[in-house]
Order: structure tokens, then C-alpha cells, then sequence
């Protein structure tokens, strides 16, 4: 049994850098579980701003330090005047809108819930946006 070993650069959990010999398959294995937890990092940090975008809608600090205090009280008129528009949907479409949107619930799950086609939560829902947009700048 003659296997071939190859030199890695390998960094362990403490952040240090270390050269292992390793074979052909264990190199590759690592550098498959590196791509892995590279391609979950660049999720988790989409997630976050997005979790971060959707908890300032009710959040009272100041997103950025480059955000000055005028964005900021514009900001969050912006964000009641979304709330005022999103309790006057009807109850159906305020649901359906908060499902889709802030619990991050596809069309077919919200449809599963309720028991009905999942087009009559996507007619719905955008019923809704268009609403809020139409009435958003009066």
C-alpha cells in the first residue's frame, strides 16, 4: 500500500497555522469542509444583515456611526409610517404580509397554514405592498 502524502497549510481552531502531511484524500476532505464553512460563513453574515435590517424596524439606536441623527429621525419616520400603513391592510393581508416578509415564510408554507393556493397568498400579499406603496408618500 503506497500512498502518496502532500504537505498543507492547515489552520487549527485556536487560529494558528500549521503544515500537516496529509494524503491525497485527507487534503482534499479539508479543503472541501473549508469551502463548506466559508460558503455558511457568507450565509450567516447575509442572514445577519438582513436580521439586522428587519430588527431596526423596531430598533431605537443608530445602525451605522456614519448615520447622523437627521438619516437617523428619517429612518425611523419611515419605519412608523410602514407601521401605520401595515395596520390599516386588512387582517388577511397584514398576516400573509407578516409571514412572508418578517418570519421569512414561503408562499407555500403560508398556504399549508391557512389551507388555500398558494397564488391566492402571492396575489395577496402583493395586493398589500401595492397598497402600502400607493398610500405610502400621501
Amino acid at each position: 500500500m503506497n500512498k502518496t502524502f502532500e504537505t498543507t497549510k492547515y489552520k487549527t481552531a485556536d487560529g494558528k497555522h500549521i503544515c500537516v502531511e496529509v494524503t491525497i484524500e485527507v487534503k482534499e476532505l479539508l479543503e472541501q469542509t473549508d469551502r463548506k464553512i466559508r460558503s455558511q460563513g457568507r450565509q450567516d453574515r447575509r442572514y445577519l444583515d438582513k436580521r439586522e435590517y428587519i430588527d431596526g424596524l423596531t430598533d431605537s439606536s443608530i445602525a451605522s456611526p456614519e448615520e447622523d441623527i437627521v438619516d437617523f429621525i428619517c429612518r425611523m419616520d419611515s419605519y412608523e409610517k410602514l407601521y401605520v400603513h401595515i395596520k390599516k391592510l386588512p387582517e388577511v393581508q397584514r398576516r400573509r404580509l407578516i409571514l412572508y416578509y418578517f418570519h421569512e415564510m414561503t408562499y407555500r408554507q403560508i398556504a399549508d397554514i391557512e389551507g388555500v393556493n398558494h397564488t391566492s397568498i402571492c396575489s395577496s400579499v402583493k395586493r398589500a405592498i401595492s397598497t402600502i406603496r400607493k398610500n405610502f408618500n400621501k
